[in-house]
């Protein structure tokens, strides 16, 4: 894949464990006038009926994965997924190379100076092999585990299976170049600071 992730601009990955606050971080760039590629995003856009892997999945997993309106349920999704290896196996072949090529895509088109490119699994799949540096947000495990009980209103045990299904954290750490801590005690505003002192490196660069 490397040689086609052309781009006149310098890349930022960024990742970082579930519920560690990678959004927040990306809004802040972008805030800042950075232009931000979110998987997330590209990944949900795919997935649409109009998207480019929507009748894929319909074909190999089958209509029960739709809600009422005919979109995918993700929670649907979720759930076959996270008991089945090979299920999630199948679902990331359909729809990981399609993020990539339109990740590519909008990359390529870029002229900033530089750009983030916000991939949850960035160190998992070896993307961050195509990046010029990597940002990784941390927190604890205890702040991951609360956060998530709070924004999915889901139990103690969900969160911690959640967890378990995660890449190891030490191995996304060794991969940082650069690193943001944000703890259960970090401000917004703090955390605005963080990004604006890398905003200025990242434009430096």
């Amino acid at each position: 894949f490397s040689n086609k992730f052309m781009s006149k601009s310098i890349k930022i990955g960024l990742t970082g464990g579930i519920a560690s606050g990678k959004t927040t971080v990306s809004n802040f760039f972008k805030q800042f006038g950075t232009e931000v590629i979110d998987a997330d995003v590209i990944s949900h856009q795919v997935t649409k009926p109009d998207g480019t892997a929507f009748q894929e999945i319909i074909s190999s997993f089958g209509s029960s994965v739709l809600d009422e309106n005919g979109l995918i349920d993700r929670k649907k999704m979720r759930k076959i997924i996270f008991d089945d290896v090979s299920k999630k196996e199948m679902l990331e072949r359909i729809i990981h190379p399609k993020v990539r090529e339109e990740m590519f895509n909008l990359a390529s088109q870029s002229n900033d100076h530089y750009l983030i490119v916000s991939v949850p699994l960035l160190v998992e799949t070896g993307m961050n092999e195509m990046m010029d540096r990597t940002l990784v947000v941390d927190c604890s495990e205890e702040t991951q585990i609360e956060r998530l009980i709070h924004r999915d209103k889901i139990t103690l045990g969900e969160a911690k299976s959640i967890l378990r299904n995660q890449t190891n954290r030490s191995t996304r750490l060794k991969a940082a170049d650069d690193l943001i801590v944000n703890e259960k005690n970090v401000t917004l505003n703090e955390l605005e600071k963080e990004v604006l002192e890398l905003n200025k490196l990242y434009s430096k660069l």
